[in-house]
């Protein structure tokens, strides 16, 4: 019998629909294969979340190089990406960014044309939950991953709250996968 996950936060119920479970990378594949515009979207608390021997913004910045993903940060993490002397990034508030992605025809932060897959972490749990949400009803267009290690009901594909080890150790399989 699978369990469903529940959101970490147990008020934020979604509805009759909400995110596979993501135990593992390999569930992710058909995923990134399809995809042809994703969007990387960084928020602050990534600056204060450890990853290896640095932090979840080098692990935005090694994702990205990986898979030639653009990254947007929100939050002020703009700042952590500069002085790692990272380029690839623009800055963005959230709620603004959740407004822009519900428009198919948007091209982007960077201009290059609309999206179609988003990866999200980083951004305070009950913000990255509105933000969803409003992508969710209204940019239907979007794959939504959450990379949080916590579960975002509101996502297309969200980990289930686990334990920090094991969130790592799958962050590190879906860079590989990327790769």
């Amino acid at each position: 019998m699978v369990m469903k996950a529940i959101p970490w936060q147990t008020g934020e119920i979604c509805g009759p629909e909400s995110a596979k479970s993501l135990s593992k990378a390999d569930q992710l594949k058909r995923t990134f294969t399809k995809s042809k515009k994703p969007l990387l979207i960084v928020g602050s608390e990534a600056v204060s979340m450890t990853h290896g021997k640095g932090d979840m913004i080098d692990y935005a910045i090694a994702l990205s190089q990986a898979g030639k993903i653009p990254v947007v940060a929100t939050g002020g993490a703009i700042k952590a990406f500069i002085e790692k002397g990272f380029e690839g990034c623009k800055s963005m508030g959230a709620m603004e960014l959740a407004n822009y992605l519900q428009d198919e025809s948007w091209l982007g932060p960077h201009g290059k044309g609309p999206h179609d897959l988003i990866l999200i972490y980083g951004i305070p749990y009950y913000m990255q939950w509105t933000l969803l949400s409003a992508v969710m009803n209204f940019g239907t267009h979007l794959t939504k991953i959450s990379l949080g290690h916590y579960y975002q009901p509101h996502a297309d594909w969200a980990f289930p709250n686990m334990k920090e080890k094991q969130w790592h150790e799958i962050l590190d399989e879906i860079l590989e996968l990327v790769r």
